[in-house]
């Protein structure tokens, strides 16, 4: 008996064609020619959807590190805080005060308040020097001292002699609960800060 001719082999699918066929192989018309039953552009919305998940997680991360970065920096007083004077500093008017424990030298005390952004107190009126007389029982340095005959607050302000009176030889000058006092600078004693309060 004659043989049987084969028959003909399927011809394989181009990439473009298994995309455009459905999950039965099928292929559906359009407008402009086959569609796959399976839409590329859901694929392309996840895609999306998952980029921009990632974008908003980074952005939430970082405005958390800057939150962080700027509660450090206004704990360390490199922010302007909302007290208007630092920790154990007493304010007064615009100014904040502070009152040290521990007795020091005229020189040692300036220095501290150097190192504190501050000065040795500079008192600028008579109501502020009853301020001083009432937290000054320890007597403790001010920023006054003589230079020559004369004396000159630490900032580089001239000394009215008309509006304190100071008693004493000395060269440095401490607050008495009643009067201005001068004396050795060498000799020990509290001394008072003084910076201009935030605001």
């Amino acid at each position: 008996p004659a043989a049987r001719p084969r028959p003909p082999r399927p011809r394989p699918r181009s990439p473009a064609e298994a995309e455009a066929r459905g999950p039965e192989g099928l292929l559906r018309r359009s407008g402009s020619g086959y569609e796959g039953s399976t839409s590329w552009k859901a694929a392309l919305e996840g895609k999306r959807d998952t980029t921009t998940r990632l974008l908003l997680g980074a952005i939430a991360v970082l405005l958390f590190a800057i939150l962080v970065v700027m509660s450090i920096l206004a704990s360390k007083g490199c922010i302007k805080c909302e007290a208007p004077c630092p920790e154990d500093w007493l304010l007064y008017g615009r100014k904040c005060y502070f009152f040290s424990e521990e007795p020091r030298d005229w020189n040692t005390g300036r220095q501290y308040c150097h190192t504190h952004e501050a000065a040795l107190a500079v008192i600028q009126s008579q109501k502020e020097l009853e301020f001083m007389f009432k937290f000054t029982r320890r007597e403790p340095w001010i920023g006054l001292r003589r230079v020559g005959d004369e004396f000159h607050w630490v900032n580089g302000d001239p000394f009215d002699p008309h509006t304190f009176a100071i008693s004493g030889p000395g060269e440095c000058v401490f607050v008495e609960p009643t009067r201005l006092m001068s004396t050795e600078c060498l000799m020990t004693r509290p001394w008072v800060c003084s910076k201009m309060a935030y605001t």
